[in-house]
């Protein structure tokens, strides 16, 4: 028997704590830890199926993070860690929720719905179930990132498990059109459909026939794979975000193995497969990139612009971080917001830390010391207030007398019947964040935009304390 008093200490979740989704992040610390001892989970005094194969200690720290799918209603966890015990129990309360996010996997006609994949396990079902759990993942991802700004564990709402919706674009058009030209299509078919709850529901789409048609050479750019890559794409917007499948084959179908595939380092067969994972080339970068790659664009349907870092900017590559503990950093290419969507700044024949090691050092212990992964302030404010965020959706929908309007004359921002909780001027071409005023703890209905601020080339956003948007070209 060890001789050691050990300490289970929760950074993230408490004993009661109840949440709105299901699959749920747990953080803590083992206190005086054993050189043997590991960590197992009963859940219902049931073993947690993920504690036998996954080793969540950082050895040098104690630390440990945990991947929980909660049951509805009451789940009594036990953490058991040598000889010490912690019980807690934890609420899972589904929502009835009237905005909704719903995942589809959208198979062209012609298309047989196996997306490309190293394996031949790569039917319409496996999908869907991917497609299901990353959702879910990132679902939990907005949850603690709003929760570490203090807004509480705030979420969308998943309507559905994934499920296919057959396009009537045909296959061999569709390898002929831009991500911007896909978008659209399917945007107008889907959102057309009987599919859509009109200003109630979102659509998340993942391409089936998304083919990479390989590389012979040696020139693994990114511009370069995606110009070799059709049916491929990564942008938001509206009721609707749409992506590619061609790196798919990198993703989990299941829970347990969510955490070995942030932590994958197989190289990815570039010859073969696509490889979209920032100049990772292995599968766990992969998956950390395109599931971040979702994360941004989904912003963008719940109305979020660009901001220079964060979610929203260049923080979109280490989304691996927010649910694993790794033992060194990585220092990534800068990426570049765009009009559509984020670019890689090209790989330097020249090491940057030797040109910059000043900044290298400083990327290296900001990433040391958390996950790096964040919402800027505006964009938690927005998500906060956002009628999809916002399980009392009643009080969203009985406001129908209220009104954000903006006089070009007088510059003046009003509401009525509502509070002005922030306002943002981003720039019109790439939707970036150029200023924000943010009125949280105020009760603010008027807002001028002062004279020596140029407004040319600027589109405004406004939202008030129901989550109701003002969204203007100037």
């Amino acid at each position: 028997m060890c001789s050691k008093e050990h300490t289970i200490q929760l950074i993230n979740v408490a004993d009661n704590d109840k949440f709105t989704h299901s699959l749920i992040l747990v953080k803590g610390v083992i206190v005086n830890r054993c050189d043997q001892s590991i960590l197992k989970v009963k859940i219902n005094n049931s073993d947690y199926p993920a504690s036998s194969t996954v080793k969540f200690i950082n050895e040098k720290r104690g630390q440990f993070k945990l991947l929980l799918k909660l049951k509805s209603g009451e789940n009594n966890l036990t953490l058991i860690y040598c000889n010490h015990e912690l019980e807690l129990c934890l609420f899972y309360e589904e929502t009835n929720h009237n905005y909704t996010v719903t995942p589809l996997y959208i198979i062209c006609k012609g298309h047989n719905g196996h997306y490309q994949s190293d394996t031949e396990d790569n039917g319409i079902e496996n999908a869907c179930e991917k497609i299901t759990l990353g959702v879910e993942l990132v679902q939990c991802l907005y949850a603690e990132k709003l929760s570490e700004k203090g807004f509480g564990r705030k979420t969308f709402t998943i309507g559905c498990k994934c499920y296919p919706f057959y396009s009537s674009l045909p296959l061999t058009d569709s390898k002929n059109m831009t991500d911007q030209e896909l978008w659209t299509y399917f945007a107008n078919e889907i959102l057309g459909s009987e599919l859509f709850l009109p200003e109630k529901q979102k659509f998340v789409g993942f391409i089936s026939s998304t083919y990479y048609e390989g590389i012979s050479g040696k020139d693994f750019s990114y511009e370069t794979i995606k110009r070799r890559t059709t049916g491929h794409a990564a942008l938001g917007g509206g009721g609707f975000a749409l992506f590619g499948t061609g790196c798919l084959y990198t993703w989990p179908r299941k829970l347990i193995d969510i955490i070995p595939a942030f932590l994958n380092t197989k190289l990815v067969n570039r010859e073969l497969f696509m490889d979209d994972s920032n100049y990772r080339y292995t599968y766990g970068g992969c998956f950390a990139t395109t599931i971040g790659s979702v994360c941004h664009e989904m912003g963008h349907i719940f109305d979020l612009g660009h901001t220079k870092d964060g979610l929203m900017g260049s923080g979109i590559d280490l989304i691996n971080r927010v649910f694993t503990l790794p033992t060194m950093t990585d220092i990534l290419p800068d990426r570049i917001v765009s009009r559509t969507g984020l670019k890689r700044e090209l790989m330097n024949s020249k090491l940057t830390t030797i040109k910059r090691p000043g900044e290298f050092l400083r990327k290296y212990h900001q990433q040391k010391e958390s996950d790096v992964t964040y919402f800027s302030d505006n964009c938690a404010l927005t998500l906060h207030l956002n009628k999809w965020f916002n399980s009392n959706s009643t009080t969203c929908d009985n406001n129908c007398d209220t009104k954000l309007s903006f006089n070009f004359v007088t510059r003046f921002i009003t509401s009525t019947h509502s509070f002005i909780k922030l306002v943002e001027l981003r720039d019109k071409g790439n939707g970036m964040l150029k200023m924000f005023w943010s009125f949280q703890d105020t009760n603010t209905v008027c807002f001028k935009i002062v004279e020596d601020i140029p407004l040319d080339g600027l589109t405004l956003f406004v939202i008030d304390s129901f989550g109701n948007i003002l969204k203007q070209d100037l």
